[in-house]
């Protein structure tokens, strides 16, 4: 798992003046909606006696922690603590870590790690999700795997024939035609015609035969597949279905730990925008989960193998290789965690925040940082 990028961790929606608990890399965080709107995000465990903050209140917004009280700020620096009484003054030590947070797309998006803001990976341009031309329907999926599997299976274009045979691969086509791969500092693409057994639109012209884009005769023509990943966590599948649209379906696989991955995402399409599509597209894009699931589920060994010749690889897996190399990339710059990063039973550490390298309080810190993973993939 990797420190120091940037988590779409939850839907602009869910984030209210009401405390909620958010687990990523083995850590759990509390995030709240200040008065001005703005999101907070801090390590979820007060350094008192270890509350969980997230079942606290928010008061004149601060944090307050159920157990004994202690108020923190946005910034982590704890405000008060009743049992000194008002006015006392409060020692420097007495904070939590803080963490950065944007609020872009509909998305919230955290950063645990404390690299200085001009050295993090910027957040991708999305724009296209506030276009007004795309409706788009929602969900959430955990997996009991790694999420690194499951980001490599989101850009895997040989599996679809096997694993979604007549939905978008088709079992009597299986070879990967000839495909354009982009590859970027921190992202790849890949670009391919694929062929599907079925026409495009499939159940919703059913339902309105006029509205059919393909004859009954007609040869079903290639759909334009690109399929990306944003290191470490987003998978992007965009489709330009030929007579009929686009239809991208965006997701991000959370790291809840070593072992599960939290996948929030969202459908969008330009075609057939009314209201009562939404339940067929929507149950399209669980019927694809639902199919990944029961492979990706049982993958041996859990996690990619920490040498590249750990697996046997073909020219159609250049995606999973390219997010492999990256990977690796991340993991020279020693933003690697320990799947353990969470402590033990009688220890806790604590992914380091921004605030930890600001002058004064290097060593203000009562729960040490996490260390270090993985030095190899």
């Amino acid at each position: 798992m990797f420190k120091n990028f940037w988590y779409a961790i939850a839907f602009s929606e869910e984030i209210t003046a009401t405390p909620s608990k958010h687990r990523l890399l083995a850590q759990d965080l509390v995030l709240w909606r200040a008065s001005n709107g703005e999101v907070r995000a801090l390590s979820n465990t007060c350094i008192h006696r270890g509350g969980s903050l997230s079942q606290g209140k928010v008061e004149d917004d601060n944090i307050t922690c159920p157990y004994h009280g202690w108020g923190f700020g946005g910034d982590g620096a704890c405000t008060i603590i009743p049992a000194n009484g008002r006015g006392k003054p409060i020692s420097k030590r007495a904070r939590v870590d803080s963490y950065p947070v944007e609020e872009r797309y509909g998305w919230i998006w955290v950063f645990p790690g404390d690299i200085p803001e001009e050295e993090r990976v910027p957040i991708p341009d999305l724009s296209f999700m506030d276009d007004p031309e795309y409706r788009s329907v929602s969900g959430e999926w955990t997996w009991n795997a790694n999420y690194e599997r499951v980001v490599e299976n989101g850009t895997d274009q040989s599996h679809t024939p096997f694993v979604h045979g007549g939905v978008f691969g088709d079992p009597k086509a299986p070879p990967v035609e000839e495909f354009e791969i982009e590859v970027g500092e921190w992202w790849a693409r890949l670009t391919v015609e694929q062929f599907s057994p079925n026409k495009p639109a499939g159940k919703l012209t059913q339902l309105f035969p006029k509205s059919r884009a393909y004859k009954e005769d007609e040869p079903t023509p290639p759909v334009l597949v690109k399929t990306a990943f944003f290191f470490p966590s987003i998978v992007m599948i965009d489709l330009t279905i030929p007579k009929l649209g686009r239809q991208v379906i965006w997701d991000t696989n959370i790291p809840v730990d070593e072992h599960t991955t939290l996948t929030k995402w969202k459908g969008y399409r330009n075609f057939y925008k009314t209201p009562w599509a939404d339940r067929i597209a929507k149950k399209m894009i669980v019927k694809v989960f639902a199919q990944d699931d029961r492979v990706v589920n049982e993958i041996a060994p859990e996690l990619i193998p920490t040498e590249l010749n750990g697996e046997l690889h073909l020219r159609s897996d250049q995606m999973s290789l390219e997010f492999r190399k990256i990977k690796q990339k991340a993991v020279d710059l020693g933003y690697s965690v320990l799947g353990t990063s969470e402590g033990t039973q009688s220890t806790k550490t604590i992914i380091a925040s921004p605030y930890r390298r600001e002058e004064g309080l290097e060593n203000s810190w009562i729960l040490p940082a996490t260390p270090e993973g993985s030095t190899s993939l």
